[in-house]
C-alpha cells in the first residue's frame, strides 16, 4: 500500500476537521489537481474514521461509471490485511440487494454504487426496469406490503421483456424474501409512501392503493421504476451509510442539488438515520465550469449559479452571500489593478491579496485543492513538450469527403465537415448511431479509396485517405506497434535492436470527439502492422491463426525457454553482474552456474574433440541437471498441473520427469545454459517474481509460476505479428535474442514494482500479470460500399476504449481466435489492465468515456489529441490521465538520473528497482511530498496535436494552456470571458503580480502559511 505524502495528510487532516465541527453540514471537497491521487486521501479518512466507529464502517462510493469503481473501490479500503479486504469489497454493486446482501464480517464495508442504478432520477427518461431479478424482488415485496395493488395489476406485470429468465429471478426473489431482515416489508410500505407522497390522500378520496393503480396502467415502465426507487429507499433507511464518497461528482451533479434535495431518496441519502448526517467527502478535481465562452454565454450564466450553489451545499447559504460578495470585490479590484499606471498596483495589489485571504479563510474549511504548480518553483520547465503532427489533405481525402457530401441527405450536409475530419473513412465507420448515415447504403464510386473485402484479405499495405491518420502511423510505424513490449525506464544493459530504435517512445492514448473515432482508428493501424508483417497465405483469416510454440515429444528447446527453472532461478541473476557488456554478462553467469555445479559434482568436459562438440538438447541437459539437484519431480508437478490433457504436452511432461541425471556437459552445452538463464523468458518471469515475492519458489505456489509462464506469456508470445518483428532462425531462437535486445527482466521488475504495492504474494501477482497478458482481440466492423456486408477488421496492437467487439472465446484446445459477427463488447477494464501494463496494446484510443477518474499513467506517457476539447477543463482531465503518481514520464527520469547509483552495489540481489526508490526517496523527496513521484526537474509528458495546413488546432491549444491559472483567477465572476480578456493582455511584469494573487486552498500550504504566520508572535511571547 502506497503511504500517503505530506499535502495528502494534510487534506485528509481538513476533511475530518470538516467532519467533526458540531452542528456543522460534515461535508468536504478535494478538488485536487488531476493525477494527485484524491482516491488515496479519500483511503485514509475512511480509516481515520473507521478507527472512531467502534463498529463495522459503511462506506457508500459512488462513482458515475463501473472501470472507476471496479478500479477504486480495493483502493479505498486497502489499509485492511488481505483477508478482511476481500471481505469488505465482497458487497453488491446495487443500492436494492444492499437489505438481502449479509453485511460482510469486517470493520468496514464499502458499496460502490453507480447513480443510474442505486441513485434513479424522477424524471421519465431516466426511469427504466432495471434487472429482471429486482423486479422479482419488487414483486415478492408488493405482495408483502400492498397486496390489493398486486392483485390489480395485469398478470406478470413486472416481467417486461424477461423471458425464460424471469422464473430463474423469481426463485431467487422468492429466497431473498425468506432470508429478508425483520421491518423491510414495513420499510418498503413507508419507502413507497414517500416515493409517491403525491398520491397520498385522506376521507373519500380514492385510496392511496387505488392511486397506485392507476399510474401502473398509465406508464408501465416508469411506475416500475419508481417502485425500483422505493426499494432503493428501503435498502437505504435499513442499511445508511457512515460516509458518503461522491467521486467526479460533477458528471452527476444533479443529484445534490440544493441544502435540501426534494428527492426523497437523496434526502434520505445525505440526511441518514442518526442524530447528525453521514460524513460526505466530494472527490473532483474539476468540481465546476470555470470558464465558458460567448458562444456559450448561457452556460456562463450556469457554470457561474453551479459555483455558488456548490458552496451553498457545502458551507450552507451564509456562506455562499459572503463569497458572492467578495469574490465580486475581488473581480473588480483585479480589473483595476490591470488598468492602473505601475505606480500604483501596488496598494491595489494587496487589495486584492487580502480579498483572497479571506476567500481562502472562507472555503478552505470546505473545500482543499493542491496543484503542482505550487510546488514546481525551482524545478526548471516541467511544462510539457508539445509535438506537432504534420497532416496535410491530399485528393484523395478530399474524394472522401466529396463522396460524403454527396451522398448525405441535404439537411445532413452541414454535419458532414466534422465527421470527415475526425473519423476516417466516414461512409463505412459511422454506422447506425448516427443519423447522417444511419439507414442509408453508400455507393462506391471510382477513383474512391475505400477499404473492401479483397483489399483486406490481400493483407495489402495501404495509405488510407485520411490526413489525421496518415500522421498517426508516422509517429508510430507498424515496427513499433508490433513490438511485445516496450522498452523499460531502467535498462540493465544497453538496448539493442527494434527496442534501440523505439528509444523512449511510450504507450500512446489518444482522445477524440465521436465515439466511431476510435475503434475506427485502432482497427486501421492494427491491420497496417499485419498487413506488414504477417505471412498472406491463406488470407486475412488464416494468417493470424498460426501458432508455432508448442509441446511435442522429448523435452525441447519450447519446453526450457518457458520453464521457470528452480535452479536457474535460485543460481543465476544478471543483474548483479559488475560488466553488463554482452560479453560481460555471458561471463559473469557463466561463473554462476559452474560454481551451483560444483555441489551437484556435474563437469564442464573438455577432454577430447568428441566431448566438447557434444550439444543434446537444452531440455534434457536441463532436465537432467534437475533430477540431480532433486527439483525435477516438483517441476513436472507444476506442469502437469497446467498442461491439461493435451497427450504430446503430458508425454514432454513425463520425459522430464523421468530425465536422467547428468554427470557431466560440454562446452557447448554450458554455453546453451547461460544463453537460457539470462533470456528464457521463463527464467526471467520466474526470477522477476521471486524479486517481489519470496513465497515464487515454494512447492505449493510454484505451479502459479509455470502457469503464468506456459499459460499466459507463451500463448501472447505465440503471435504471428510478435514473431514476424522479433525474428530469429526459430519461433524459441528469435524470442531469446529479444528477451535480451529488449531487456524483458528489467521490464518485468518495473512492472512488479508497480503492481507490488497493491497485489501481495507471487500468486496475486502472477495472477494480474497473466490478466495483463490474455487480452482477447476486439475488432471493429466496417460497411462496404454498395451492399449491407459488413467488413471486420481485428484490434490488437492498438485498441479503442469501451467500443471494441470481442472476438469469440477459443474452441477447446485452441489458442486461436476465429473472428465472427455481432459479438459483444471486451470489457473496459481489461483493455485498461492490458494498456497498464508494458504489453499490447500500445496505443488505446478513446472519448470522454476515459476522460475521467481512470489512470492510464503506468506505461503511457504521449497522449494525443485527435480532436481538441472545447475548455480547458477537458483539457486537464484528459492529460491527467498519464499525468498521475510515479507515472512513466517520472520513472524515465528516475532511472536516467540514479541508473549508475542503482547499480553501483553489483552484490545486491533486491529488485533494481526497489533500490531505485529508496535511492529516489532519500536524495530528491522535498517537503510536501510531490517530488519525485509526481514533479522531478525534465520529467514531462508528450502532448501530440495535429497540425493542418490553415488548420488553429495548435494555436487553440496553446490558449487553452496559457490561460489556465487565468482561469483560477476568474473564479466565481459572473462575466468570466470579459475580465480572462482583460488579463490575457497583461505584460508579462503583471502577469507574475497576477500569479501570486491566484486562490490558494491548498492544506499543507495554509498549514504551513499559519504555522509561519504564528512563529513570530510565539517568539514575542516567549520575549
Amino acid at each position: 500500500m502506497r503511504l500517503a505524502r505530506e499535502f495528502q495528510t494534510a487534506t485528509v487532516k481538513a476533511a475530518l476537521a470538516a467532519f467533526a465541527v458540531k452542528g456543522g453540514s460534515r461535508r468536504y471537497l478535494v478538488a485536487d489537481e488531476v493525477g494527485l491521487g484524491k482516491t488515496v486521501v479519500a483511503r485514509d479518512v475512511v480509516e481515520a474514521l473507521s478507527r472512531k466507529a467502534g463498529r463495522p464502517l459503511v462506506v457508500y462510493y459512488i462513482a458515475s461509471g463501473s472501470a472507476v469503481s471496479h478500479q477504486n473501490k480495493p483502493r479505498v479500503v486497502e489499509f485492511l490485511e488481505k483477508a478482511e479486504l476481500k471481505k469488505a469489497v465482497r458487497t453488491p454493486d446495487r443500492l436494492s440487494l444492499v437489505a438481502v446482501s449479509t453485511p460482510p464480517d469486517a470493520t468496514v464495508a464499502i458499496y460502490a454504487l453507480s447513480p443510474d442504478t442505486s441513485f434513479p432520477r424522477t424524471s421519465r427518461a431516466s426511469l427504466s426496469g432495471g434487472k429482471a431479478v429486482e423486479r422479482a424482488f419488487v414483486a415478492q415485496l408488493l405482495v408483502k406490503a400492498y397486496p390489493s395493488v398486486i392483485a390489480r395489476l395485469p398478470a406478470n406485470f413486472l416481467q417486461l421483456q424477461a423471458t425464460s429468465g424471469w422464473l430463474g429471478a423469481l426463485a431467487v426473489a422468492r429466497k431473498r424474501m425468506a432470508d429478508a431482515p425483520p421491518g423491510l416489508v414495513a420499510r418498503y410500505r413507508d419507502a413507497l409512501q414517500r416515493e409517491f407522497a403525491e398520491f397520498k390522500t385522506s376521507g373519500a378520496a380514492p385510496s392511496f392503493a387505488g392511486r397506485l393503480v392507476e399510474l401502473a396502467l398509465l406508464n408501465q415502465r416508469a411506475f416500475i421504476g419508481r417502485l425500483r426507487r422505493a426499494l432503493c429507499l428501503a435498502c437505504l433507511v435499513h442499511q445508511p451509510p457512515d460516509i458518503i464518497i461522491l467521486d467526479e461528482f460533477q458528471k452527476y451533479r444533479d443529484l445534490i442539488k440544493g441544502e435540501a434535495p426534494v428527492d426523497p431518496l437523496m434526502a434520505q441519502l445525505l440526511k441518514g438515520n442518526g442524530k447528525r448526517p453521514p460524513a460526505l467527502l466530494l472527490l473532483s478535481a474539476t468540481p465546476y465550469k470555470l470558464f465558458a465562452s460567448r458562444w456559450e454565454e448561457g452556460r456562463g450564466i450556469q457554470a457561474h449559479r453551479e459555483f455558488f450553489g456548490l458552496i451553498d451545499f457545502l458551507a450552507g447559504g451564509k456562506v455562499r452571500v459572503e463569497a458572492q460578495t467578495h469574490f465580486k470585490a475581488f473581480g473588480d479590484t483585479l480589473r483595476l489593478l490591470v488598468q492602473a499606471p505601475v505606480a500604483e498596483r501596488a496598494p491595489l495589489a494587496a487589495e486584492a491579496a487580502a480579498l483572497r485571504d479571506h476567500l481562502q479563510a472562507l472555503l478552505s474549511p470546505v473545500i482543499g485543492r493542491t496543484e503542482r504548480d505550487g510546488f514546481t518553483r525551482g524545478h526548471g520547465n516541467l511544462e510539457p513538450d508539445l509535438l506537432r503532427l504534420p497532416a496535410a489533405s491530399e485528393v484523395a481525402d478530399v474524394a472522401v469527403y466529396r463522396h460524403l457530401v454527396r451522398s448525405t441527405d441535404a439537411n445532413r450536409r452541414a454535419d458532414t465537415l466534422a465527421y470527415w475530419s475526425s473519423v476516417p473513412l466516414p461512409a463505412q465507420a459511422l454506422g447506425q448511431r448516427y443519423a447522417i448515415t444511419r439507414d442509408r447504403i453508400f455507393k462506391p464510386t471510382r477513383g474512391l479509396m475505400a477499404l473492401t473485402r479483397r483489399r483486406r484479405d490481400d493483407l495489402a499495405p495501404v495509405i488510407w485517405p485520411d490526413a489525421k491518420l496518415r500522421a498517426l502511423a508516422a509517429t508510430t510505424p507498424p515496427e513499433k506497434l508490433a513490438l511485445p513490449w516496450i522498452a523499460p525506464s531502467l535498462p540493465w544493459w544497453d538496448l539493442s535492436g527494434a527496442w534501440a530504435e523505439q528509444g523512449q517512445e511510450t504507450k500512446l492514448l489518444m482522445f477524440s470527439r465521436f465515439k466511431a473515432t476510435p475503434p475506427a482508428v485502432t482497427s486501421l493501424l492494427s491491420f497496417g502492422v499485419e498487413a506488414h508483417l504477417i505471412d498472406r497465405r491463406g488470407g486475412y483469416e488464416k494468417a493470424y491463426a498460426r501458432r508455432k510454440i508448442k509441446l511435442s515429444g522429448p523435452p525441447g528447446p519450447v519446453m526450457a525457454a518457458f520453464h521457470p527453472s528452480i535452479w536457474l532461478i535460485r543460481n543465476t541473476d544478471p543483474a548483479t553482474a559488475p560488466d553488463r557488456s554482452r560479453a560481460g554478462l555471458r561471463r559473469w553467469v557463466r561463473k554462476k552456474i559452474k560454481e551451483a555445479l560444483r555441489p551437484l559434482k556435474i563437469d564442464v568436459v573438455r577432454s577430447s574433440a568428441a566431448k566438447r562438440k557434444r550439444r543434446r538438447s537444452i531440455g534434457r541437459v536441463l532436465s537432467g541437471i534437475e533430477k540431480h539437484a532433486g527439483l525435477a519431480d516438483r517441476s513436472a508437478n507444476a506442469w502437469a498441473a497446467v498442461v491439461g490433457h493435451d497427450r504430446l504436452a503430458k508425454a514432454s511432461v513425463q520425459a522430464w520427469r523421468e530425465a536422467e541425471p547428468v554427470s557431466w556437459i560440454s562446452p557447448r552445452e554450458l554455453e546453451d545454459l547461460v544463453t537460457y538463464a539470462i533470456a528464457a523468458p521463463g527464467v526471467i518471469v520466474g526470477r522477476a517474481l521471486w524479486r517481489h515475492a519470496a513465497d515464487t519458489l515454494n512447492p505449493d505456489t510454484y505451479p502459479c509460476v509455470v502457469r503464468l509462464s506456459w499459460q499466459g506469456l507463451r500463448p501472447y508470445l505465440d503471435n504471428p505479428v510478435l514473431l514476424s518483428a522479433i525474428g530469429g532462425s526459430s519461433a524459441v531462437e528469435g524470442l531469446l535474442a529479444a528477451a535480451f535486445a529488449g531487456n524483458l527482466e528489467s521490464v518485468l521488475d518495473e512492472h512488479l514494482w508497480i503492481r507490488s504495492s497493491s497485489q501481495e504474494g507471487v500468486e496475486a501477482l502472477a495472477k494480474d500479470l497473466q490478466s495483463s497478458l490474455r487480452l482477447i482481440t476486439g475488432g471493429f466492423s466496417f460497411h462496404a460500399l454498395g451492399d449491407s456486408e459488413r467488413l471486420r477488421l481485428r484490434c490488437h496492437a492498438a485498441m479503442p476504449f469501451g467500443d471494441a467487439e470481442a472476438a469469440p472465446p477459443p474452441k477447446a484446445g485452441a489458442p486461436v481466435l476465429e473472428i465472427e459477427e455481432d459479438l459483444g463488447s471486451v470489457r473496459p477494464d481489461e483493455i485498461r489492465q492490458s494498456f497498464n501494463s508494458p504489453f499490447w496494446p500500445h496505443v488505446l484510443a478513446t472519448t470522454s468515456v476515459g476522460q475521467e477518474g481512470l489512470d492510464f499513467h503506468t506505461w503511457c506517457s504521449r497522449v494525443l489529441h485527435w480532436d481538441l476539447p472545447s475548455n480547458p477543463l477537458d483539457l486537464e482531465q484528459r492529460e491527467g490521465r498519464i499525468q498521475r503518481y510515479g507515472g512513466l514520464s517520472i520513472r524515465r527520469r528516475l532511472g536516467k538520473v540514479l541508473h549508475e547509483d542503482v547499480f553501483a552495489d553489483h552484490t545486491a540481489a533486491a529488485s533494481p528497482w526497489r533500490r531505485l526508490s529508496s535511492l529516489a526517496e532519500a536524495r530528491l523527496a522535498e517537503k510536501g511530498g510531490l517530488s519525485p513521484w509526481w514533479i522531478l526537474p525534465e520529467a514531462r509528458v508528450t502532448r501530440q496535436v495535429f497540425e493542418r495546413p490553415f488548420g488553429r488546432d495548435v494555436h487553440r491549444y496553446k490558449v487553452l494552456r496559457e490561460q489556465r491559472f487565468l482561469y483560477r483567477l476568474a473564479l466565481g465572476q459572473p462575466n468570466q470571458e470579459d475580465l480572462l480578456e482583460i488579463l490575457a493582455k497583461s505584460e508579462p511584469e503583471l502577469l507574475a503580480v497576477l500569479q501570486e494573487l491566484t486562490l490558494d486552498l491548498c492544506p499543507f500550504r495554509l498549514a504551513q502559511k499559519k504555522a509561519a504566520d504564528a512563529a513570530p508572535s510565539a517568539r514575542h511571547t516567549r520575549r
